[in-house]
């Protein structure tokens, strides 16, 4: 049976594995791909690029997964009640990015069609494949609507543990609140990529102690009520 310690550190390299394939996929895979005016031409010049992009994103929600059920032993012993909802809002991510990435997938479907020699109707084509990418887009929002419900239970739960500096896990539930009200800012507005940036720079800074220090095995784990 693996330490507290070593618990925080392997905790650590997962989030970090998850955290280095979430950019590599919007920075280097999809992003350039389906965030532009030609993306059926893209997607059908890269379906390969994308086919591995989505099984990346599960891959991510997989690690999500596993992350809350390696930790369930341990926080449901500092609170039984958030430990479950952590898990169970890890598995409904997990959902959401099956539905999610069956769209992207559909699309490169999508693209071929459309650019069949002959294609009939192109206007409505197109009109299909906006509608499909815009449908995307919202499942999208929703898929980071709810991540920042586990995100602020975890950190929240590692607050209340002692687990780590309370100023890492303050500043990281902070970051997570803020990214629940820019999406429903982007929902109903305009939102702003800016307010992504605290949970970026505070998780690098939480995953960083994770892996270097662990947990801290001071706290005595009793079972929660």
């Amino acid at each position: 049976m693996y330490s507290i310690k070593k618990i925080g550190r392997i905790t650590g390299i997962l989030l970090l594995i998850q955290m280095a394939i979430g950019i590599l996929i919007n920075v280097s895979l999809l992003g350039p791909l389906i965030f532009t005016s030609d993306f059926i031409t893209k997607i059908s010049e890269n379906t390969d690029q994308v086919i591995i992009s989505t099984l990346l994103q599960i891959l991510t929600k997989t690690i999500g997964v596993g992350v809350a059920i390696m930790l369930l032993p341990t926080l449901k012993k500092i609170h039984r009640g958030l430990a479950f909802w952590y898990l169970s809002f890890s598995i409904i991510l997990f959902v959401i990015s099956i539905v999610d990435n069956t769209i992207i997938l559909s699309l490169v479907s999508f693209s071929e069609e459309y650019l069949k020699p002959g294609a009939q109707d192109v206007s409505n084509l197109e009109a299909i494949g906006n509608i499909l990418k815009g449908t995307r887009g919202w499942i999208h929002m929703m898929d980071l609507l709810v991540a920042s419900i586990p995100l602020s239970i975890f950190y929240y739960v590692m607050y209340i543990s002692k687990f780590v500096p309370r100023i890492l896990s303050a500043l990281c539930v902070f970051s997570a609140v803020l990214i629940f009200i820019n999406v429903l800012w982007t929902l109903f507005g305009t939102g702003s990529m800016y307010l992504y940036m605290p949970m970026a720079i505070s998780q690098l800074m939480f995953i960083t102690w994770l892996i270097i220090r662990g947990f801290n095995g001071s706290y005595k784990l009793q079972e929660a009520v």
